[in-house]
């Protein structure tokens, strides 16, 4: 797992492969204001836990893959606002327990700023609530940051790889705020459509 994440950023820091051009327009910017951009990524991380209450804190590991969906509008040049959701499937292993799986959905904002080169940074926030039967109400919380590389197949669609670092957190208020949190990376793996906002530059003869 550490190789995999060494070759990922090693490949982000020294890939000298340019991502194309937004074409049909003559505004220095990988991806012009007012264009969109619609897709979505898959990821998987193994992190290790922690289960804490008032009385105890257990301790143990979670497989977790993510689907997500994003939307996002270009507000400035290489600067795109915009929502995701995303499925959550994992399966959590915690010290003298037999294992269990959940799957949640999460929905929220993010912001991506891209650089000439091809590569992005990417933050987003999102919530949800998990009332599954007869178990208590969950509230749900994610932060994600972190980077990834633009590679365009076409002047519109592009895969992207990328290393995230995700804060995940469950809080269960009618049993004292018990509290389950998870840190750490995550390898994503997204294919995006971007829609670009064509420009016609009429040219004036003296």
């Amino acid at each position: 797992m550490q190789k995999l994440l060494y070759a990922i950023i090693l490949f982000l820091i020294v890939s000298e492969a340019k991502a194309q051009e937004n074409r049909g327009t003559l505004i220095p910017a990988k991806i012009i204001q007012r264009s969109i951009m619609v897709g979505g990524n898959l990821s998987g991380a193994y992190k290790r836990i922690s289960n804490s209450t008032s009385n105890a804190t257990e301790k143990g590991d979670r497989l977790r893959f993510d689907l997500d969906a994003k939307v996002g509008y270009f507000v400035f040049h290489d600067l795109a606002l915009g929502v995701r959701g995303t499925i959550s499937h994992a399966r959590e292993s915690m010290s003298g327990q037999i294992s269990t799986r959940t799957t949640n959905i999460l929905v929220g904002p993010f912001t991506r700023y891209y650089l000439d080169n091809g590569i992005f940074g990417e933050a987003s926030a999102a919530v949800g609530v998990n009332n599954r039967p007869n178990r208590a109400k969950t509230d749900l919380a994610e932060f994600r940051g972190g980077v990834g590389y633009t590679i365009f197949i076409n002047p519109k669609v592009a895969v992207e790889p990328g290393l995230m670092f995700c804060y995940y957190q469950e809080k269960r208020p009618a049993e004292s705020n018990a509290k389950f949190t998870e840190l750490g990376p995550a390898i994503n793996l997204g294919l995006q459509v971007y829609l670009f906002r064509e420009r016609k530059f009429k040219i004036v003869q003296p």
